[in-house]
């Protein structure tokens, strides 16, 4: 599973909480707030005033809902029941009850990678983690945590109603799915369901003030439905550190839980991954805020290698499947286009092979720019005018460097006639040092062998051999 861009957001913020935690207040408490601005953030405020438009920012958490005591769970000697709601100055903690009484040990477990069916006010959500262990014929009191900050970018300023699922296991590996589970609180009969609350948030600017992002395009483009689920709203953000996502507003309307996945991603039409990137559950009813990290896709310190300077487009293909794993709707692309942006890459380098079609050039050897990794990276750009649809992958275990093998990562690429890709080559630090590489400049040349394929069948096995110049 990928980092969440909205998931960074939220880091910088507690960052920024904690070195100014002596004279500043989290950005869901009741103090320290300005009241937010009504309105699109593209747009001025209802009265006009720009400077207090720019310095608004989201109004505090509405922490007055409250929880009877519900059952959520009573089957198979199984009980959890939900015995209240309450708030501390970051969070809203939904407490529950856990009663084994099934005759097995068990764990159980919410909001996990794995398995997350959580959902506030219509909105699927990635908070809300619980793994406990309770023993057969004992209880648990537990608490499952909601950060405000991880429910605010989406419009959530209070909890009118909840969705939670459990993951059931045994000590033999067991597992049962309860599916969502579903709570309503004081607020429910007075929240506004008929404002898309996500939309009104995400794009203003005292959501940009609060969390320190920038919003690079937000349009409402019906660019996909199929099989009940519509893209209501996709945007592209930038936060502070640069790092850029794209976001996806999706919409099952279905009575069935559906999985949306995203593939073949490009950025202003070059191939940055062909692979799955990212699937995401949306419970019956409800929307789901799809995250595709573009700075992860393809790393945004190679951007400038491949000439990408600024997100003019991105495509997609998403695909759905049930709960079982059966396709539901296969991939269809999807293509989002920002206005007056520049779409460009630049594909040229040192050619270091070139035929049947297929040009692949050497770009540049580049260092990990983190601080916890001194990983190197080689960076080429393949071009297909082959008339097929080509696969480069790697054979396993074929790279050397100054003719000393090294262990590294590959992950293969698909391109169609005509398109051009990345390929990323990750030569990984404890290999290097082993071989006394520790920096660019000890690099001469790099050998590799790639396959390329159409569909299943290897069509060729070239030798990649770059020299590097000194």
């Amino acid at each position: 599973m990928k980092t969440k861009f909205l998931s960074i957001l939220l880091a910088m913020v507690l960052l920024a909480n904690l070195a100014a935690c002596s004279s500043a207040d989290a950005p869901g408490s009741e103090t320290g707030r300005q009241p937010a601005a009504t309105g699109d953030a593209a747009s001025s405020t209802p009265d006009g005033n720009a400077a207090e438009q720019s310095e608004a920012t989201l109004e505090p958490f509405n922490r007055n809902a409250a929880l009877d005591e519900t059952v959520l769970v009573d089957e198979g000697g199984i009980k959890i029941t939900a015995t209240g709601l309450t708030y501390t100055d970051y969070s809203a903690e939904l407490a529950l009850t856990i009663e084994n009484n099934s005759g097995k040990d068990l764990s159980f477990v919410s909001g996990s990678l794995g398995y997350s069916c959580n959902a506030i006010n219509g909105y699927m959500i990635d908070d809300g983690y619980l793994n406990c262990d309770v023993s057969n014929g004992k209880k648990a009191n537990e608490v499952v945590e909601f950060v405000y900050d991880a429910l605010m970018p989406y419009g959530i300023n209070e909890i009118a109603d909840l969705e939670i699922g459990f993951t059931i296991t045994d000590d033999d590996y067991n597992s049962t799915y309860t599916g969502p589970r579903a709570l309503r609180t004081s607020a429910a009969d007075a929240h506004d369901y008929g404002t898309d609350h996500y939309q009104q948030t995400i794009a203003s600017s005292a959501a940009m003030n609060t969390y320190g992002y920038e919003v690079v395009y937000f349009g409402q483009d019906a660019v996909y439905e199929q099989n009940g689920v519509k893209l209501l709203s996709s945007g592209v953000l930038r936060n502070k550190n640069g790092e850029t996502a794209l976001l996806l507003e999706l919409e099952n309307t279905t009575d069935s839980m559906v999985y949306v996945s995203s593939s073949d991603i490009r950025i202003n039409g070059l191939v940055v991954s062909g692979s799955t990137w990212s699937g995401d559950a949306i419970n019956p009813g409800k929307r789901r805020i799809a995250e595709v990290e573009l700075s992860s896709v393809l790393d945004g310190e190679f951007w400038s290698t491949y000439g990408i300077t600024e997100v003019g487009s991105v495509s997609l293909s998403l695909e759905q499947s049930d709960e079982e794993g059966v396709t539901l709707a296969e991939k269809t692309p999807v293509t989002i286009a920002i206005p007056g942006a520049s779409a460009g890459f630049d594909a040229a380098g040192k050619e270091v092979y070139n035929s049947n079609g297929l040009r692949i050039v050497f770009k540049a050897v580049q260092e990990d720019a983190s601080d916890w990794s001194d990983d190197l990276y080689v960076l080429l750009a393949a071009e297909n005018s082959s008339g097929k649809t080509l696969t480069i992958d790697d054979v396993y275990d074929s790279l050397s460097v100054n003719g000393f093998m090294t262990d590294y990562s590959f992950y293969n690429q698909e391109l169609a006639d005509g398109e051009s890709a990345a390929l990323v080559i990750q030569l990984w630090q404890s290999s290097l040092e082993d071989n006394q590489i520790t920096s660019t400049s000890d690099i001469q040349d790099i050998e590799l062998k790639f396959e390329i394929k159409e569909g299943y069948t290897t069509l060729e096995e070239p030798v990649i051999t770059i020299t590097i110049d000194g």
